[in-house]
């Protein structure tokens, strides 16, 4: 049961870490505040899950657009960070995280959101 608790604490992290970093919606034409975090890859990856490059902020209509429409969702993704990049990131979220250390995890975003708060 607790590590359940540490990993919704991470998620909410990384949602809290991406949201303050982007301030607004990343979707191409949109300027409302970024309220949700959007995985670019499966969330339950655990490999890129906590990882806020591979994360970014949405308002919820266009988080709503994300999955109601990933293909091309996905084809603006890759031509806003590039293909290889992209590709990077979908391979690095294939691989298998054996073990998961939630408890640094949230350390680290913790941190990584106070920098956000700071600025």
């Amino acid at each position: 049961m607790i590590m359940n608790n540490l990993k919704g604490e991470c998620y909410a992290l990384v949602q809290a870490v991406v949201c303050a970093r982007d301030i607004f919606c990343r979707a191409p034409g949109c300027c409302n505040l970024a309220t949700a975090a959007h995985h670019l890859y499966k969330r339950d990856r655990m490999a890129t899950a906590f990882n806020p490059r591979y994360v970014i902020g949405l308002c919820n209509d266009c988080h709503s657009w994300a999955h109601a429409e990933p293909d091309e969702f996905r084809e603006w993704v890759i031509s806003w960070m590039g293909a290889d990049e992209y590709e990077y990131g979908h391979q690095l979220s294939l691989t298998v995280a054996r073990h998961v250390d939630f408890e640094a995890i949230r350390d680290n975003l913790k941190q990584e959101l106070k920098k956000y708060k700071k600025s």
